[in-house]
Parts: C-alpha cells; structure tokens; sequence
C-alpha cells in the first residue's frame, strides 16, 4: 500500500492506466480449477486457496526462493486469471468499445512504459501472457552490502507445455538486448545455459547492470543478477544455501490466515484466485525508494524514521486477490503481522503507539450522512494515546525536542490561545472518527469535498477550544448560519500562513524556493461543534475542507433530515456484504460508492485538469511528486476518453474493514458484482 509513495503523479496513474491495458491481451480459453486442489506450500488444508500445488512433480517458485527476500507476487495460474480477469468490471471496463480509441492510441505507450519503468530482467508482461501455462511469480531480494546494488529482482513462470513460445521470446529478447548494445555471455550449470547479458550502461548511469536467464521444459527463470539465477538451480537440486520463504513462519501465518479467511467466501463464490502477495514492508520500502531513485538529500529519512521510532515491529503483510465470482467482483483477505514488541496495553514502543486502534461493532450510518456522499470510514482510534505517543516522532523529525515547549506555549503563551490540551481538550473527545468525502457537479478543480467527524465526550470544552483558536487566527471569521452553532471559515492566503509554512517544511528540509511556492495543503476549510437534538443525542466536533459540506450537514443533523445515505440501494448492499464477510467488531471500515467518488476525478483526467483541482491529493502531488529536473513528468493524453456516463456501469461499489488482532491486523476488501 506504501509502494507509489516514490513515484511521480503521472507515474502513478500511467502505471495503473498502461498496465490494465497490456492485460487486455489476455485471452478467455481456458476456464478456472478448483482452486481448492492447491496450497500455499503444496500441503496444509488451512492455506487451501493461496494456489501453487505441487501437482506433476511441479516444484512452486515459492520453494526456489530464500527466505531473505523482501516481497513477492504471484499469479497461481496465468491462463486461468487472463479468464477470469476478462469477467470482472475493470476487465470489461477495457473491453468496452467506448474505451477502444483511449487505448489504441495508449497501447504503444503502455508498452514503451512498462519497458521503461523496470526493464531489470527482460522478460515484459506480454512474454509472461504468451508462455506461462501456469504460475508466474515476481520477487525482490534485498542485498545490502551491495552498495552500488542493493537489491535484485527474479521472475519465475511455469512454462510446461510451451517450450516452443518460450524459446522464441526468448529469442527476441536476445536480439532486443544486444540491439541495445547488450554483451552475452553463456555460462554453464547444473546442467543448463544460463545467458548472462551485460547491458550498455545509460548516460550518467554508474553501475552496471545485468540480466540474466534461463529455461528449460519446466520453467523460466530471469534476473538481474546470476547468482539469484544459480540460487534458483541450487534449489531445484535440493542444495538451497538457506531456508526457503515457504519455510518462513512470517509467511507462511500471513498466507495462513489469508486463506483462512477466504476459504468460505471462495468456495461460495465460484471465483478465481488472481494473485497473492506478500511483503517486509521496511525492506521493499528500501527496494522502492532505490527503484524510482528518490534522492531525498538532506529532508528527513521517512524509512528510517519509522524504523526509529518502533514500526520496524510490524514484520510482513501478504493477502490474497480473488476475482470475478459471483457476488464479489473483487475479493481481498489479508493480514498485516505485528507481534507485540512491549507487555503494555499499548503493545509497541515509541510512536509506534500511535497505532491504538480497537475493535467495536459495526455501527449503522448515520441518518445525516447525505445522499451525494461518495465514501464515507468509520475509524476506531484512540485519539489522545496517539497524540501524545507521536512526541518522540516530531522531536526526531525536527532533530530537537519541540513537542513539550508547543504543547506548553499553546497553553501558556498570552499571544496564543492558550489552550490546555492535555487536561481540557484531548479527553474531552471520543475514539470514533468518521471520514466523509463528496463531490459537486459540474466537475471543477474545487469540487472534491471532505468532511471529519470526531463524536465528543464533552462537547462544551471543545467549543470552548475552538472559539479560543479561532479568535487568534487571523484568517478566521464566523459564519451565522446556524442558530446556536458556530461555524468558523478560514480563508488563507496571508504572509502569516507562508512564514509558518516556510519555518516548518524548511526545518523538514524542504528548500526555501520551494516552500515560498508551495501552497497550503488546504487554502480554505471550516470547523464547528455540531449537537443533535435530544437529551441523548451526540456531538460532533466537524472539520470540513470546504465550508458549505460543513453548513449542510450541520443543518440535516439540527433538523433531524435523513441525509438517504444510509437507505441507497447501493449502499444497502455493501453493508450485507461487509456483516456477511464478517465485519460485527472492527476497527475501521468503509463504504464506497465508486461511480460517484470517481466522477469528478474521472472528469477532471479527461480534461487534463486532475493535478490541479483543489485538494489535498492533488496538492501533495504538485508538492511532493516531481521528476528528476523538478518538473512533473508529461501525463496521460486522456483527450480520447469517453464521458463517464458511457462506461459508469463499469464502477461498482465496495468496502473494506480492518479487524484489530492481537499480533497484527485482518484486512478485508471488495468490489461487488
């Protein structure tokens, strides 16, 4: 999920663009196996639907590779997701014929793209579609004390049947790569040819990089490094150096409980198991930060920071992918490993205590929630325990211990607000925060809204604190809108606001230049305390990016109007379907409403105006996300997609829950039919 937090904008969205695009090659000729013949090492009841069965003598890539390595993915049988991927709703999304001039006029793209973006082993997708009979897997290994090299990647498919396809990409490979300028040389061992490319180093580049394959009836395996080639041969002949990741109880409990938790889903479903994936997520951080060769000079090591600060006990992730079934169109059941590191209650050390999440029933939506909402989470967290265990963080990010002196001149200085968080404030609010997000037609730059809603404890405390900060922020004024509720807007664009930011991005690291042009994350939003009415209604503290969303809501909640949210057909689904996954205790969960979270996106994307609509995506896009000359990089042509309304019925609904485990977290997600 931390992956693309390296990658430029149009990266982004042309890596998710491009690729689902390559994927329409896939064929529909070959029909799903019981998913329920495989598993995740070849035996184990518990892991039945993870894929990978040693049937026919078949060794899974899974038993080839070290435990050592930082992530991996794997589709258990190419042909079958191709079939299946065809049924679901993204598949046909690119099957539809109002798609078909945006992606003619990509397709070279893609593939220029996807060449481009990670061309270390010489295999491209569209070989592993034409060659894979069965498995194809993608891993990264971590080598560091390999300065100049720190990490590998290997790809392993299984080509049973077609040797004859195999040898002819691989071929053209040869010819590409020497075209390129590639040396070659054939080295010899266990009885196969392992070809070992030395490629033409590019301009500036320091190190020199190598590709390395080989092939036999069973299987092909590419590197960009022998020695993972002869790793992998070793292994075949029984003399692997270290144990293998099949072996490794990290994994082998994420994909254990992964399974679990898809077994009755999948074999209700009648769907396929597209993928499944596992991850150290440190580790691939530091792979992905090498891949897209971010340089973050003298800014804060955001990598090594979490490991500082107790993350690093969060030890590995993996989920399975099951797609095109009946009911859901996209199913998803992971586990996130996080084994205690403290004997306190809040279980980690450091900041990392700021993952205080709990488990509490699935409360109903609502009623105020209105009808044009797109997504709306529910987030169980404990507010202070996480605030304060942020300290150690914001003192070793800043390289000084700032926290306490804020926290006391918040209080104390007499030209603040003087505010006492500690007593007044954080105690006065609940653990339950809603996250709503909606949308204004017709589709312009500002028309993402957002709105937070922290239910309260003590609601006249926080008015009280609101009015007090409100009173000293010079961009603040108070709206009379709403008979005894004080909606406070706040309009920036002051010198204040460009001082304040330049003092704290510049002691982030970020360059002056930079921080005199970079905006404020949001240049307007509003704030109040809301009350329902009634002896036992709530109180909400309400946070909202746009002033009318708050405005609206805070009357549908005084006058007691049914927002409709709640009763759409749509959203009556995804509530079944979250209760029937199981979702009765959770921490966080959501409901999303696709075709209407995307339709100002969508529309924006077409008109070319996406990265500059006002929000804060977008503003920590244009902020954070450049290319290597400062710039960001030239997007998407996307003048030839169709309306929204052409192709809408392809953007179904879904949710997602996380469950709070004691060593970790489940994960649940999906698209519905």
């Amino acid at each position: 999920m931390y992956c693309l937090a390296y990658a430029s904008p149009s990266r982004i969205a042309s890596l998710l663009f491009l690729f689902a695009i390559t994927l329409g090659v896939c064929g529909n000729t070959i029909h799903a196996q019981d998913a329920a013949e495989n598993s995740v090492d070849g035996e184990g009841a518990d892991a039945a639907v993870a894929g990978g069965g040693a049937a026919g003598g078949y060794v899974p890539a899974i038993k080839l590779l070290p435990d050592s390595l930082a992530g991996l993915v794997r589709v258990p049988d190419v042909p079958d997701f191709c079939a299946a991927w065809d049924k679901t709703h993204l598949g046909q999304l690119f099957d539809d014929p109002a798609m078909q001039p945006f992606i003619d006029a990509q397709r070279e793209r893609a593939e220029d793209y996807l060449d481009s973006l990670d061309n270390r082993v010489g295999l491209k997708p569209q070989d592993l579609y034409d060659i894979a009979s069965g498995e194809a897997v993608v891993a990264w290994l971590p080598f560091p004390k390999d300065k100049r090299r720190p990490f590998s990647m290997c790809v392993i498919a299984d080509i049973r049947g077609l040797r004859k396809e195999a040898d002819a990409a691989v071929d053209k490979i040869d010819r590409d790569l020497k075209a390129g300028g590639a040396t070659r040389n054939d080295v010899e061992y266990r009885g196969q040819t392992i070809r070992v490319y030395t490629t033409k180093p590019k301009p500036g580049q320091l190190k020199i990089e190598q590709i390395a394959i080989t092939l036999d009836d069973t299987r092909i395996i590419a590197s960009d490094r022998d020695t993972v080639v002869t790793g992998v041969l070793d292994a075949i002949a029984g003399e692997m150096k270290s144990p293998s990741i099949s072996d490794s109880a990290e994994f082998r409990d994420v994909l254990t409980r992964s399974s679990r938790a898809m077994q009755k889903p999948f074999t209700e479903g009648n769907s396929t198991v597209a993928g499944e994936w596992f991850a150290r997520p440190i580790q691939m951080g530091l792979i992905l930060r090498e891949t897209f060769q971010v340089d973050r000079g003298n800014q804060v090591d955001i990598l090594k920071l979490l490991e500082n600060q107790g993350f690093d006990a969060i030890k590995a992730a993996g989920g399975i992918l099951a797609i095109a079934g009946d009911r859901y169109d996209i199913l998803h059941r992971g586990f996130v490993l996080a084994p205690p590191t403290t004997t306190e209650p809040s279980k980690y050390e450091k900041a990392a205590r700021m993952l205080s999440f709990f488990n509490a029933g699935l409360d109903p939506v609502p009623n105020w929630v209105g009808k044009d909402t797109g997504t709306i989470s529910q987030i169980r967290l404990k507010i202070a325990d996480a605030f304060w265990a942020s300290e150690s963080m914001i003192n070793e990010a800043f390289g000084d211990d700032i926290f306490a002196p804020m926290i006391e001149g918040i209080r104390d200085d007499t030209d603040g607000p003087q505010i006492d968080l500690k007593n007044n404030v954080l105690p006065a609010l609940g653990d339950e925060v809603l996250l709503l997000t909606d949308n204004t037609l017709p589709a312009e730059i500002n028309s993402e809204r957002m709105l937070v809603s922290v239910r309260l404890k003590n609601p006249d405390a926080i008015k009280l604190a609101v009015r007090k900060a409100m009173e000293v922020e010079p961009d603040a004024s108070k709206l009379d809108v709403l008979p005894g509720v004080e909606v406070w807007r706040v309009q920036r664009g002051s010198e204040s606001d460009a001082s304040f930011e330049a003092d704290v991005f510049g002691d982030l690291g970020f360059d002056e230049e930079t921080v005199e042009e970079a905006p404020p994350l949001l240049d307007h939003w509003a704030i109040a305390v809301v009350d329902e009415n009634g002896a036992d209604g709530n109180s909400y503290l309400m946070f909202s990016s746009h002033p009318e969303l708050l405005i609206e809501t805070a009357k549908r909640i005084h006058s007691g109007q049914d927002g409709g949210f709640a009763k759409l057909p749509e959203v009556v689904r995804v509530v079944d379907a979250l209760k029937d996954l199981g979702a009765t205790s959770v921490s966080l969960s959501r409901i999303a409403r696709t075709s209407v979270s995307l339709r100002v996106k969508y529309e924006l994307l077409r008109t070319g105006k996406l990265k500059d609509s006002d929000t804060i995506m977008a503003t920590l896009i244009r902020r954070v996300f450049k290319d290597e000359n400062g710039d960001e990089a030239e997007p998407i042509n996307t003048d030839k997609l169709p309306p929204l309304a052409e192709i809408e019925q392809h953007f179904p609904e879904g949710g997602n829950y996380v469950v709070t485990e004691k060593d970790g977290w489940s994960l649940s997600g999906f698209y519905l039919k």
